[in-house]
Order: C-alpha cells, then sequence, then structure tokens
C-alpha cells in the first residue's frame, strides 16, 4: 500500500464502469476536484465499492504527466464523497457496510443517498415554515384516488419517485368533460374509459407521485423553472449559483436532454427574491440534515409564481453537473474547501 501523506484524503466513491478498471461519472470533474486538492496538500482518488478491503482500498488517480488514470492502493480516506449513480447499489450491505463504518468512526460520508421523491416530500413538509412552498403531494396508490384528487384540482403532475432528468413526468387534466394526457409537448384527449385504462397502465409498474400543478411564470410563453445548487458553508447551506431551464414550446419539461433551453438567469433575476430563495435554501438544508444526517451539496427545482414567490418541486442529494462553467467552478472549489473544512485542515485559506 502507498504511503499517504496528503491531508485530507478524500475518496469519492462512484460505480464500477462496464470495462475492467473502469468507473462511471464525469472523469472532468474528477480531475478537477483532484487538482483543487493538490494545491492545499490535499489529495483524492477514485474507488468503487469492489475496491474495498479489509485494510485498504483499491483506488484510482489521475496522473497528468501521463495523461491518464492509475491504480494505486490507499488507507481508509478521511471523508468519502457518494458518487455511486445507482440507486440500487446503495440497498447493497457492502454500500451500507462502509457508510455504517463512517458513522461509527465519527467520518463524513458526503451525501450519504440518493432522495427518495416520496420519502423527502415527506420530511420537508413536516416544516410549517416551509409547507407553503411546496405543491399538494400524494403518492399515487389507485386510478379511484387519482380521478377523486383531479375532480379537485383540475390538473396535476406524475412523476416517478426514483426518476431522474424528467424521464417519466405527465401532466393530467380535467375539464368537467374530458381528461387530457401530457407527454412532453404532446396532448391526448380522452373520455373517461379510455382515460382511466390508458393511464392506468402507464403508472402500473413504477411508483409515482401525484403534483397540484403550479401556475409559473414563464419565458417567451414556455415554462421554465430554476436549477439552485446549494452547499454548505460555515454552519449554514448556502446559494452557489443559479441555472435557468426552458422548456420547449408547448413542452411540460423543462430537462434539457428533454428539449429544454438553458437561459441566463439574468433574464429573470429581477423576478424573484434574493432573500427568499437564500432563506430556502437554508431552511431545506437545515430540515434535510435532520432527516437525513449531513448534507454537504443539493440542488433544488424550483419554479416561480407570476407575483415571483419561490415554489419547491423537488431537491437532489447528488446534483448533476452544472453546464453553466461559472457555476460548476465554484462548485469544486467550494467543495475543496469543505472537505479540508470537515477534517479539520487549517491551510485552506
Amino acid at each position: 500500500m502507498k504511503k499517504v501523506n496528503y491531508s485530507p484524503l478524500v475518496g469519492i466513491l462512484t460505480s464500477k464502469g462496464k470495462l475492467e478498471d473502469s468507473f462511471r461519472g464525469d472523469h472532468s470533474v474528477f480531475k478537477s476536484i483532484q487538482k483543487e486538492l493538490m494545491k492545499v496538500g490535499g489529495l483524492s482518488f477514485i474507488f468503487t465499492i469492489e475496491g474495498v478491503h479489509e485494510n485498504y482500498v483499491s483506488g484510482y488517480i489521475y496522473s497528468h504527466h501521463d495523461q491518464k488514470w492509475g491504480k494505486i492502493t490507499f488507507p481508509f480516506p478521511d471523508l468519502i464523497y457518494n458518487k455511486i449513480s445507482s440507486r440500487i447499489e446503495e440497498t447493497q450491505a457492502s454500500f451500507l457496510a462502509l457508510k455504517q463504518l463512517y458513522k461509527e468512526e465519527g467520518k463524513y460520508f458526503f451525501n450519504p443517498c440518493f432522495f427518495d421523491k416520496w420519502e423527502s416530500y415527506h420530511f420537508l413538509s413536516k416544516s410549517k415554515q416551509l409547507s407553503a412552498y411546496l405543491p399538494k403531494t400524494w403518492i399515487y396508490t389507485n386510478m379511484n384516488d387519482l380521478l377523486s384528487i383531479l375532480g379537485t384540482y383540475h390538473s396535476l403532475y406524475v412523476k416517478p419517485v426514483t426518476g431522474h432528468k424528467g424521464k417519466g413526468i405527465y401532466k393530467l387534466s380535467f375539464d368537467g368533460l374530458h381528461y387530457y394526457l401530457y407527454r412532453k409537448n404532446k396532448r391526448i384527449k380522452y373520455f373517461h374509459s379510455d382515460f382511466v385504462q390508458d393511464v392506468g397502465m402507464l403508472l402500473k409498474n413504477k411508483q409515482y407521485l401525484i403534483q397540484t400543478e403550479i401556475h409559473t411564470d414563464k419565458i417567451d410563453n414556455c415554462k421554465y423553472d430554476l436549477r439552485v445548487l446549494c452547499l454548505f458553508d460555515n454552519g449554514i447551506h448556502k446559494i452557489f449559483g443559479v441555472g435557468v431551464r426552458k422548456a420547449a414550446a408547448h413542452s411540460i419539461i423543462t430537462h434539457v436532454p428533454n428539449g429544454g433551453d438553458i437561459i441566463s438567469f439574468q433574464r429573470v433575476e429581477h423576478k424573484c427574491s434574493d432573500s427568499q430563495l437564500n432563506w430556502l435554501a437554508q431552511t431545506v438544508g437545515d430540515q434535510l440534515t435532520k432527516s437525513y444526517g449531513f448534507i454537504g451539496e443539493f440542488s433544488m427545482d424550483v419554479g416561480l409564481t407570476p407575483q415571483g414567490d419561490p415554489m419547491l418541486f423537488e431537491v437532489n442529494s447528488k446534483p448533476m453537473v452544472f453546464d453553466e462553467m461559472t457555476i460548476q467552478k465554484k462548485r469544486i472549489t467550494q467543495l475543496v474547501k469543505l472537505f479540508a473544512k470537515l477534517t479539520n485542515v487549517t491551510t485552506f485559506k
């Protein structure tokens, strides 16, 4: 095992790749974290759960000289940054044992798990302060209950409890006579019996959330929402960047892989309150930490009402890489500062 004198030593836990000695995740981000940590005397390495042994961890570091990843053995890191890409892996005994080990030793297991949308809604809705910022939400159980809710609220979104990137999101509406199903930018009109049959089939194989539609502000007559990056800093969760994603014309989904566009926050900055967004980040971070344990970073998907009030649609424990390079750069810098502070390294200025 290589003798390591770096401090802090950060292990980035990710998923195994398809090829031997490969791993999943954004390699450019991993390289950036390693480079930034080395500036302050620290080091990060990548490892998968298969690389964890009784007394050491087998992992990978990037050689800028050779421009490739090399495999080296390390002691157990001071802190683990969990970037596993599969929810199933987080249920495996080996993952849970490693997480428990770090809990028992009082070490940080950063980003403890993926958030389940229903579970996180349940935790956040316990806060009386936050309840006004959350759409009314239910877990889908059967079509009769769904029809009852739709009869009351007339327009709903349904989304997979474990979904991501906008996959599997539908909008349902009822005008008193006809029912409508929206998928991306398509609308299908139904009478009752066909609606019950088709929607029942759509929702039968996964667990879904039902949320009331919040009528939000628009740009160019299109939906948009804010992707708010939050990290822990000096005792509270703060905002380190806001991206804006605009849906395609007539689409219900703002995600870029599903036709959404990236637009500048400056186009909508005047429509929202900095103080409200900052309060939301801090309050959501506090509530998530009470429920899950320490949360070092998360992101919020936020819509703005026409009056400029934020509405929280969901939270993500493992934010995707931000396409806005200034946000992503600030994120890497703050992550490294946080790693150093959490491991009591005092050399970081």
